[in-house]
């Protein structure tokens, strides 16, 4: 019969858990892990895999002492999840730029035309924030930014280890991140104001010397392909301003959750 031994269990298994629960928090909160797309077993077991290979590489983990009753270890593994989630929801900060600027030219276009005069049914804008989503998930991925992620998890094992929970995380360093992306998000979408704020002056010009004309029709025959051309036009600008957005988020989490490269 196949025995484990007590101190594999304590110095492997147990932190082994610990640590997936910090990493499952990750995954369903992260924008680019918690795909609906994305299986939950899948994410699930991803987690169990690296996990269990964190204690053998983070000396902080292997030394906690474990030796607590049952409510105690759910306890530490509910804090765990909850840094997880807290680190996955500041990333998600970090993609707020994209949601801001696509209500805003999603208004501006009449493309949420619907939920704004029927506001009852509690339609999405839909069509802007879907696409903006996806390219920010794509340039995550081409720009490496989910592998700065992962290793300020694995960073965060050594700077708290379980039963600790970041003391150097404000509401007021959260706020200023969360001004900071709906800033950059503001920005981005200005160019659809102002050029809103044109076709409709020449609408009511318009309106003024031909009364008989059904400007409700050819208004939105004007705005909606402004706005497309406008989106190609922006498209390469995304990159910067995603970095621009991602590098308060990425420095507040490197300050809360990382270590020193000596420790």
């Amino acid at each position: 019969m196949l025995s484990i031994p007590q101190s594999l269990i304590e110095t492997v298994f147990l932190p082994g858990i610990l640590a997936a629960t910090r990493i499952v928090g990750l995954f369903l909160s992260a924008p680019f892990f918690a795909l609906q797309t994305i299986p939950q077993r899948f994410r699930v077991g991803l987690a169990m895999v690296v996990a269990f290979g964190i204690p053998l590489q983070v000396g902080a983990l292997s030394s906690v002492a474990l030796n607590t009753s049952t409510g105690g270890f759910m306890a530490l593994a509910g804090g765990e999840l909850l840094i997880g989630l807290a680190m996955g929801w500041l990333v998600r900060l970090g993609l707020l730029v994209f949601d801001v600027a696509a209500e805003v030219i999603s208004i501006q276009t009449g493309l949420s035309f619907a939920s704004q005069y029927n506001p009852d049914q509690a339609l999405p804008s839909g069509v802007v924030g879907s696409l903006f989503g996806l390219i920010g998930l794509a340039l995550m991925f081409v720009m490496n930014l989910h592998l700065v992620v992962i290793e300020i998890l694995f960073d965060s094992f050594r700077a708290l280890p379980p039963g600790q929970w970041p003391a150097s995380l404000e509401v007021q360093a959260v706020l200023k991140v969360l001004s900071t992306c709906f800033g950059v998000g503001i920005v981005l979408a200005l160019p659809f104001v102002a050029i809103n704020l044109v076709v409709m002056a020449a609408q009511g010009f318009m309106g003024r010397t031909s009364p008989q004309m059904n400007l409700f029709s050819i208004g939105f025959a004007l705005t909606i392909p402004v706005g497309v051309f406008l989106i190609y036009v922006l498209l390469p600008v995304f990159p910067d301003v995603l970095q621009r957005s991602l590098e308060a988020v990425y420095g507040l989490l490197r300050q809360t959750f990382s270590a020193p490269r000596g420790i």
